[in-house]
């Protein structure tokens, strides 16, 4: 890919609200080399609605409102002063100016190393846009959700790299900047619309709400880290940058491109290079909503580095034991569902146990991810080794059958999965909690008895409602079923807490009112 002179023209409609978020993550996925330049041009359309208020919301939290003069039909558009034209111009130049969320872009744009700049013109879209390309010498051009119609006119009209904003706030391809090369066109000559309308996949929550940060693409592939990079990423293996997991040592560090990173360890340090590299390239194929993408690997001497995507709130271990009122019900049966998701997908893949709150990472936005998956053996076969064993923390985790031979590792998690769903509802219990009791042997009489607000975190106890409440332990109590086959298949599961979130029910456990009364009698 042809890297110099790079010029990135971001369109935006001057009235309506201007989505800082998605230039962010468009400028960071463009990989954009130094000394490239980016503008944000503005345009204020011919039409516009009668007195009124536009609050176009500059990325999250900073409002600004700009007064429009009346709707403008074209012929008064075409008679209307040149200094009245530049009067609104002006204004809309100096709104932007003094948006806090622009001044956040221009500070990435300098540690990206790149030139940004702000440009506002009057009249029609995507006819100033095409002409304002074309004057710019555009390289990239991005076009705003809105003009998603407008798409051909684009096409026909451009032979740059053309990418449209989209409403999660990523950034899809309506055509790559290797199509644009190769066409071998002059700007405002043709090109043919139905050769690259291909999206790049990417994934639903791909960005961050809280903090921006951003998920890797669907179709990248693992690749070999050198040493160089992963000490720059992390600052020499600083111990700034050592995250708070016990076990393997495990950092955070940030690529040149920007794309933060965990770094750890792998759990056995025994394995040979060959043997990892083969795990390296299955994990490494792993793609999905609720699974953390590994990104590549480090293997020299003894060392055997695994380097996945960051995860940006941490585990849910540390939620569940912070006790903080923002970790809700809702949030917790939305972390139930998209991790019995992720588990359904590793089934499919063959990839079983370290089902544990330890292994489910946290966005901000409550997303959850699963990690750490597949790794050379799984918790079951492990079971014999000491030293393995320990980095468990207890046997909680672990189904009634592990000693056995033949187990079934699918009804294994599930009944692993039924201990974090249990946890989830209870909150993460002490030795004081529990009077000196195991953790199950202590829950195990209340979900007998149904005595559900016995289990209830008394953080979420005033908010819960009490028929998410008693099919989720229903669901609960079947995956801790002592009996493999009376457990619920990671399909049923999947199903079931769809139902809770949607409040559709869990299919087998529609609760009486009688079964209600009792449940909340403590």
């Amino acid at each position: 890919m042809c890297t110099n002179n790079q010029k990135v023209l971001i369109i935006q409609d001057a009235s309506i609200e201007l989505r800082t978020v998605s230039i962010r993550e468009a400028m960071l996925s463009l990989s954009l080399t130094p000394g490239a330049k980016v503008k944000l041009l503005g345009i204020i359309p011919a039409f516009r609605t009668v007195n009124r208020f536009y609050p176009p919301r500059c990325g999250i939290g900073c409002w600004f409102s700009i007064r429009f003069k009346g709707r403008l039909h074209s012929s008064v558009t075409i008679n209307k002063k040149k200094e009245d034209i530049k009067q609104e111009v002006q204004q809309m130049i100096d709104e932007y100016s003094r948006c806090s969320h622009i001044a956040r872009i221009r500070r990435q744009a300098e540690t990206q190393k790149v030139d940004f700049d702000i440009a506002v013109e009057a009249g029609s879209l995507k006819e100033v846009a095409v002409e304002y390309a074309k004057s710019y010498g555009a390289t990239h051009v991005i076009l705003p959700r809105d003009l998603k119609k407008n798409k051909k006119y684009f096409m026909d009209n451009l032979s740059c790299a053309i990418y449209r904003m989209k409403t999660d706030s990523s950034v899809e391809t309506v055509r790559g900047f290797e199509a644009a090369e190769v066409s071998g066109l002059s700007l405002g000559t043709h090109f043919n619309t139905e050769t690259y309308e291909q999206e790049e996949e990417i994934f639903e929550n791909s960005v961050c709400s809280v903090c921006m940060n951003r998920r890797p693409r669907i179709g990248g592939q693992t690749r070999d880290f050198t040493y160089a990079e992963l000490h720059l990423a992390t600052n020499g293996f600083s111990e700034k940058n050592l995250l708070p997991i016990r076990g393997k040592r495990t950092y955070r560090g940030q690529l040149n491109d920007l794309q933060l990173i965990t770094i750890r360890e792998h759990p056995l340090k025994t394995i040979k290079e060959n043997d990892f590299k083969t795990e390296v390239q299955i994990l490494g194929n792993f793609r999905h909503e609720n699974v953390a993408v590994l990104l590549g690997s480090f293997a020299k001497g003894t060392h055997r580095l695994l380097i996945y995507e960051f995860v940006c709130n941490g585990s849910l271990n540390k939620h569940l034991s912070d006790k903080r009122r923002e970790f809700t019900w809702e949030r917790r049966i939305k972390i139930a569902h998209g991790a019995a998701k992720g588990l359904e997908y590793l089934h499919g893949k063959q990839s079983y146990g370290s089902v544990r709150p330890s292994n489910i990472l946290i966005t901000h936005d409550y997303h959850p991810l699963l990690s750490y998956f597949g790794l050379a053996r799984s918790q079951y076969e492990d079971i014999d080794l000491s030293s393995e064993t320990r980095v468990l923390k207890t046997f909680e985790y672990l189904p009634p059958e592990y000693e056995g031979t033949g187990i079934d590792l699918s009804k294994a998690d599930v009944y692993s999965f039924g201990v974090v769903l249990l946890e989830l509802i209870t909150g993460r219990k002490t030795i004081e909690d529990t009077d000196g009791q195991s953790f199950l042997r202590w829950a195990r009489p209340s979900l007998r008895k149904k005595k559900y607000m016995e289990l209830i975190d008394p953080v979420v106890q005033d908010s819960v409602d009490l028929y998410q409440l008693y099919w989720m332990v229903r669901v609960t109590d079947k995956c801790l079923s002592w009996d493999p086959n009376s457990r619920p298949s990671i399909n049923k599961l999947v199903k079931d807490l769809e139902c809770i979130v949607n409040h559709c029910g869990a299919e087998d456990f529609s609760p009486t009112e009688s079964e209600l009364m009792a449940a909340t009698v403590r």
